[in-house]
């Protein structure tokens, strides 16, 4: 797999969340216990692997890092890749559901949506989304890891 650097591709980031894709916060404590919802707060490494679009080919990978806050059920945020670029994230969680809308900045507008699964450790997030900006459309898969554990 190559890794693409390109400003279209790095904004169009998960969430997580996902991208994204992506999971709980740190801490032994971080993962699911009962009925709970998982708590994703907390700062999230990315990997993103594209599965189709008309943006990159597939099997391209970046990086991304997601900020996550997360109250009650809700959850809001923000990325930024390694090329500058920077986005918004909102969501929701219930139980090990995370499900989420990425809103990417200037210089190329766009938005995306998804679903992922928290792991039941809280360390992990997995999922994928898809949407367009003004390069095309993008469909991903993305793992997050909790920076904080």
């Amino acid at each position: 797999m190559r890794f693409v650097t390109s400003p279209r591709l790095i904004i169009t980031v998960f969430g997580m969340a996902a991208a994204i894709a992506l999971g709980c916060g740190g801490g032994s404590d971080g993962g699911m216990t009962g009925s709970q919802n998982a708590n994703v707060t907390g700062t999230w490494d990315v990997t993103i692997a594209v599965t189709g679009g008309t943006q990159a080919p597939p099997g391209s990978q970046f990086t991304a890092v997601f900020t996550l806050a997360q109250s009650g059920s809700t959850v809001t945020g923000t990325f930024s890749t390694a090329g500058g670029l920077s986005g918004q994230i909102s969501g929701s969680v219930s139980g090990q559901a995370f499900a989420f809308a990425i809103l990417q900045g200037t210089p190329c507008l766009g938005s995306f949506s998804g679903t992922a699964t928290v792991s039941g450790s809280g360390t992990q997030i997995s999922g994928s989304y898809s949407g367009s900006d003004c390069n095309g459309t993008l469909q991903v898969s993305a793992v997050a890891t909790n920076r904080n554990d």
